[in-house]
């Protein structure tokens, strides 16, 4: 009996099998930078492998998802040997990228962000970048990231850099403002588990210097103070979104924990905090998108003047204004309509229609403070975006927001890619 069914199914199996298609050759079209290595690397089908239709799309995910390639897609041409010759089609992006941000800062000055970044180096997928940005002073930084390190589902990024910003200090009704200069190395490692999972860690060592530099004398916040501080952070990521040029639909979640080991004003010595972002889009038709972003945060509850969440024009509620408030825990709900106008071979226009609400917890707070009137910002407003759609990220963004709340604030935001 044992040798009957064994026989059945070595009988099943073998059919199966002989009834499989597998991959003969693999052929890739369309390159004009990229190495044909790098494109395969990132498979995860390659010679005589079985031909699985779930495989090979998820694999074309993985492609889109490259900012050197803006769509992929393949065709199978069978032989009559139970073989098929697979070619991949690709679409490049152009990836040497130029970064200009636009916005008011403090005391009615103009800052600006300057940059460009090379999203293919080599043409292996290398990134590679700089910039100088202006915000009251001076600042720079580098970054290096290799999104397929040794092997496809592997990351490495390296950055660092020097901000310096005119910070406003609030304490009751009372305002300073201080010099603040932060000087930071940080290195992460990344691994993707699959298509939708990721996980990250990473450390960092960074330098801190507070100058005060005009206002109101506040009370337990020395006039100079610079500490180095040490941080470890971990992520995970899930994404679940399948890009179409520069459509968008499905959902992710990016999850981000640190833990800083450092002296901090209050003499502490450690401090946590974490972000959580989840966005959601939605394909309506053929012309518009809907986009959301839930975006939470919460830290260790420290009565600092320099807690690291902040209400700011370029970060979370478009037209409220830089750094408006800052606290140790943060809510912020952005939602918004974006709708094609025009639609050439490489150009697109879209309208945009947006609501942002934010709260956020004043630092030594309560937590249920993060929903009072005073604390929650709500802004309303609409923008264009001028889409080029061979160029990584190559979106001109220009959003006018104003206050749906009790406050007169407006104001325009200017930038290059989508606010999320």
């Amino acid at each position: 009996m044992n040798k009957v069914f064994f026989l059945l199914f070595f009988l099943c199996f073998t059919i199966t099998k002989a009834q499989e298609y597998h991959i003969e050759s693999i052929a890739i079209k369309g390159l004009k930078k990229s190495k044909e290595s790098y494109i395969k690397k990132l498979l995860s089908v390659n010679r005589n492998s079985p031909i699985d239709s779930l495989i090979l799309a998820e694999d074309m995910i993985r492609l889109i998802r490259e900012p050197a390639i803006s769509h992929a897609y393949y065709t199978l041409k069978e032989d009559g040997n139970k073989s098929a010759q697979l070619t991949i089609h690709i679409e490049e992006n152009k990836t040497f990228i130029p970064a200009l941000d636009l916005w008011q800062t403090l005391e009615q000055q103009l800052a600006y962000h300057l940059g460009a970044t090379d999203h293919n180096f080599f043409g292996r997928g290398y990134t590679i970048g700089a910039f100088y940005r202006r915000n009251n002073f001076s600042g720079y930084g580098f970054i290096l990231e290799n999104n397929n390190f040794i092997k496809a589902n592997q990351e490495l990024k390296f950055i660092a850099q020097q901000r310096e910003t005119l910070e406003p200090i609030q304490q009751e009704q009372l305002e300073a403002l201080y010099r603040y200069r932060i000087q930071s190395v940080e290195t992460s490692f990344g691994k993707e588990i699959n298509l939708k999972h990721k996980v990250l860690l990473g450390i960092g060592l960074l330098v801190e210097r507070y100058f005060y530099k005009k206002g109101d004398v506040l009370n337990n916040v020395p006039e100079k103070f610079i500490t180095t501080k040490f941080i470890a952070k971990v992520g995970y990521n899930y994404d679940a979104i399948v890009p179409f040029y520069y459509f968008n639909s499905g959902w992710s979640n990016q999850f981000t924990f640190n833990h800083v080991w450092g002296k901090t004003i209050q003499d502490n010595s450690a401090f946590y905090a974490f972000e959580n972002q989840t966005t959601y889009f939605k394909r309506i038709k053929d012309q518009g998108n809907l986009a959301l972003r839930l975006k939470l945060g919460f830290a260790k509850n420290i009565n600092t003047p320099f807690p690291p969440f902040a209400i700011d024009n370029n970060q979370n509620v478009r037209g409220s204004g830089n750094l408006i408030q800052r606290g140790s825990a943060l809510w912020v709900f952005n939602n918004e309509y974006r709708y094609r106008l025009v639609e050439k071979k490489w150009f697109a226009l879209q309208a945009n229609f947006f609501i942002d609400v934010a709260g956020i917890r004043p630092s030594g707070d309560r937590l249920n403070d993060i929903f009072q009137k005073n604390n929650i910002y709500s802004h309303s407003g609409i923008g264009l975006r001028l889409i080029h759609k061979y160029i990584y990220n190559a979106v001109l963004r220009i959003d006018y927001g104003f206050s749906i709340g009790n406050t007169n604030r407006q104001g325009i935001v200017f930038g290059i890619g989508q606010y999320f």
